[in-house]
């Protein structure tokens, strides 16, 4: 992520010069697209500092981003019992799709 070309870079809110949360994204380009696709791999909001909009400002952010630099969507995942969803619900509906993963 110190790398300014890389396709992972990071997001960051503050209250009163505080770290309050922050986005992590991948940029990716897709076989169905020509705009790059956003993955939100990690939001995370202060525990003390939930509740106060600051996860709806960060995905608000990545929304004006990814529309200022054209790309093709946004999206992320998260488990079913995630009390996060109900903010989520407000962006976008969960789609049909199964994950599938390999660990190494």
């Amino acid at each position: 992520m110190l790398d300014a070309n890389a396709p992972v870079f990071a997001r960051v809110a503050e209250v009163e010069g505080r770290l309050a949360g922050f986005s992590l994204s991948v940029l990716h380009e897709g076989t169905w697209v020509d705009a790059p696709i956003c993955y939100l791999e990690d939001l995370f909001v202060d525990p003390g500092c939930r509740g106060q909009g600051i996860g709806r400002r960060l995905i608000d952010d990545l929304i004006a981003l990814a529309r200022s630099r054209a790309w093709s969507r946004l999206y992320w995942h998260t488990r079913e019992d995630n009390p996060a969803r109900k903010l989520y619900d407000e962006f976008a509906q969960a789609d049909d799709f199964v994950r599938y993963r390999l660990q190494f």
